[in-house]
């Protein structure tokens, strides 16, 4: 006891810093609801990564860009929501495995994504709310155009747009 030496102290555990620092601890999102793709039908499995990375990273721009259309989409009249939402699930698909598991255990947007990949429907409300939308942005740039030739293509688009959506089951 009289040796002078002292006890050794027990080492800590790595703690989570900032970015800037060298150790990060990552946080991976939950993914119970999930599927494993050896499950899935190949018909509803999600679609390989692009092989070329310079590909994948342009589909993860894509899917970024259409996600923050798909938001904006939300307070705005003019945008829709859902294709965008879509879009993004499959371009997040091709193009990153990390930005496709969060997008489909998102609270809000997983749901959407996953009824219309595994049960190939759009649920009622999303399917008033953009047929409502169409009519609307379609009047208002009807009144404004005033321009026979445009008004007849966008109410013949507008019409096949809005029986698509209503072929899916609710």
């Amino acid at each position: 006891m009289a040796s002078g030496r002292k006890a050794a102290k027990p080492k800590k555990k790595p703690v989570a810093r900032a970015r800037n620092k060298r150790t990060i601890v990552k946080s991976q999102p939950p993914v119970a609801d999930l599927k494993p793709r050896e499950s899935l039908p190949a018909a509803t499995a999600p679609t390989r990564l692009a092989s070329a990375a310079w590909v994948r990273y342009l589909y993860i721009a894509a899917g970024w860009i259409s996600l923050a259309l798909g938001i904006i989409g939300v307070v705005t009249p003019i945008l829709p929501t859902t294709p965008f939402i879509l879009l993004s699930g499959y371009c997040f698909a091709r193009g990153s495995e990390r930005f496709h598991t969060w997008i489909m255990v998102h609270k809000y947007f997983g749901p959407m994504i996953r009824a219309f990949r595994d049960e190939k429907r759009i649920p009622l409300k999303a399917k008033v709310l953009a047929t409502v939308m169409i009519v609307v942005t379609m009047t208002a740039t009807a009144l404004v155009v005033k321009k026979v030739f445009a008004i007849v293509g966008m109410a013949s688009v507008g019409v096949a747009v809005v029986t698509y959506i209503w072929t899916f089951k609710n």
